[in-house]
């Protein structure tokens, strides 16, 4: 779980940039298919993982690893236009890169749900730090209806963005923090109980 923690809060890393350098110097940088591509990946390690510890609800975990591997095809799509030259978010960029960033976006989506709904059924994180995963679907919007916020009061629309991005990243870095730290090997100690 470690790894897969590690590779939640790269990916997370690539947000929060993404954000830092919209507010600081307006660039936009193209570090989506990134964060997909490595939150992706750690999802389907964490699924891997939950599906050998958990005894209920396996079945999110699959369905979860099946969210974070069509999460990972598409933004390794998306990854090798941006590493051949096309820049996705640019108007002449082919339907198909844009389709990649909604795959992978559901993908991602799809493995943070289920897979927060297993963390908290079998304890998988320990004490409150379980709700983490399911929280941050939960804070997702009040985020980004902070950053407009701020960004109209300010006038700006790379902050309103960057703010956004920078908070978004922030969380998912608590994220990857909470898989590699607090994890727990005995789930769920009232039905597993620890052999004597």
């Amino acid at each position: 779980m470690r790894f897969a923690g590690a590779l939640v809060g790269a990916g997370a890393a690539m947000i929060l940039a993404k954000g830092v350098l919209l507010i600081l110097t307006g660039d936009d940088r193209s570090l989506v298919p990134w964060f997909a591509l490595l939150t992706s990946a750690g999802f389907g390690l964490a699924a891997i993982v939950l599906w050998r510890r958990a005894d209920r609800w396996r079945w999110l975990t699959w369905l979860g690893g099946t969210g974070a591997a069509v999460g990972f095809l598409a933004a390794v799509v998306a990854v090798l236009y941006l590493v051949t030259g096309t820049i996705p978010e640019s108007p002449g960029a082919p339907d198909l890169v844009g389709i990649t960033y909604g795959v992978s976006s559901a993908g991602v989506a799809v493995a943070l749900l289920t897979l927060g709904i297993v963390i908290v059924r079998n304890r998988s994180l320990g004490g409150s730090w379980r709700w983490l995963p399911v929280g941050l679907i939960v804070v997702q919007l009040p985020i980004f209806i902070v950053a407009e916020a701020v960004g109209v009061a300010i006038g700006s629309v790379d902050l309103t963005d960057g703010l956004g991005l920078a908070l978004t990243g922030a969380a998912w870095m608590l994220l990857g923090y909470a898989i590699i730290e607090k994890q727990q090997l005995a789930l769920d100690t009232r039905e597993n109980p620890p052999p004597s």
